[in-house]
């Protein structure tokens, strides 16, 4: 797909969705929970699909797997997006923050150094996690991950970090 087309594209969804937005506003709060139950029955999705989770906690909407893989891996574009991230990463047991640190520390210590590391030490970064901390979980990590590993993971968080 070309930049225009792309580019044209994401205007058109923001289009769509902002009106969406507006209609769904517009309806009773009854009205809001029977179309969320349907939504939720269309994707097979559990997880509450509006934009708030009123806990102050942003909710995380995840679409790469059907981004990537739908048409060739429909079912695990749905586990990667509905599951792993609509339930998973929405579950208010822990806070986005603690849950950003203990996956870039199980990535690590399984020695994942690829975009998946550097998507989640960002998203970390972005759920709050300073640099400091970062600093300081990487090399708790280092003496019960691994030395190596710790040298990698430090490689993507001086990037990450410094952009």
């Amino acid at each position: 797909m070309n930049f225009e087309l792309w580019l044209f594209s994401i205007k058109r969804l923001a289009q769509t969705m902002d009106a969406a937005k507006l209609i769904y506003e517009g309806l009773s709060a009854q009205e809001q929970e029977e179309l969320k139950r349907e939504y939720d029955a269309y994707v097979g999705n559990t997880s509450d699909p509006s934009p708030s989770k009123g806990d102050g906690q942003e909710k995380i909407v995840q679409t790469a797997g059907r981004d990537r893989l739908g048409s060739f891996a429909p079912q695990f574009a749905h586990f990667n997006d509905d599951i792993l991230f609509g339930e998973n990463w929405n579950n208010l047991d822990i806070d986005l923050k603690t849950r950003s640190i203990v996956t870039v520390v199980v990535l690590m210590a399984q020695g994942i150094t690829d975009s998946s590391l550097r998507y989640h030490i960002l998203n970390a970064k972005n759920h709050g996690v300073t640099q400091k901390e970062m600093a300081a979980v990487i090399t708790h990590a280092a003496f019960y991950a691994g030395w190596p590993k710790a040298w990698a993971a430090f490689d993507i968080a001086k990037e990450v970090y410094s952009s």
